[in-house]
């Protein structure tokens, strides 16, 4: 391969890597071919690129970046899952899912965030989380439950109160 041509490739795994907000790194060596077009047809419903990378382009690619702690992770046949949405456990749900639901022999290297390298059971914890919206439901349920507390509390006197004014007019009345 020509020195331009590198420099093309090189450049294009930095910009993927770069504008990804994670990214998961597998090694696809003894998967066949079939499975491997139906992964990426997976990956891409889902929003997630997938890159089948050279190793030492992909070293040089991560270390202009700055990103050196991924760099020794390269080694062997390996490919990446970047996910550039705001959803940053989308890239490994995708893989994580598609793994043990197919039963393909592939195996996951790891995973990376904009500032540092996950391992493997780290990428499969990040695939566990709910979704986003899911996440943010939980919160707003759980800062919204002590004010239905308080405002349960705070409620039930008064209407401890009105129940017993109704009683004593419908005995008023009933005499």
């Amino acid at each position: 391969m020509k020195k331009e041509a590198k420099a093309v490739i090189i450049d294009e795994i930095s910009d993927s890597i770069s504008r990804a907000q994670a990214g998961v790194v597998t090694s696809y060596q003894g998967l066949p071919t079939p499975e491997l077009v139906k992964l990426r047809h997976k990956l891409k419903e889902a929003g997630v690129e997938f890159k089948i990378v050279k190793n030492t382009l992909a070293r040089r690619a991560v270390n202009g970046l700055g990103r050196d702690f991924m760099s020794e992770h390269f080694e062997g046949a390996v490919a990446v899952a970047l996910g550039y949405d705001d959803d940053v456990a989308m890239p490994a749900k995708t893989v994580v899912g598609y793994i043990k639901n197919s039963g393909v022999g592939m195996q996951i290297v790891g995973g990376f965030l904009p500032d540092r390298w996950l391992d493997a059971t780290q990428v499969d914890a990040l695939a566990s989380l709910p979704s986003r919206e899911a996440l943010i439901g939980m919160v707003v349920g759980g800062l919204s439950s002590p004010i239905y507390g308080l405002v349960n509390s705070l409620t039930s006197p008064m209407l401890g109160l009105v129940w017993a004014l109704q009683a004593r007019i419908q005995q008023m009345e009933a005499n």
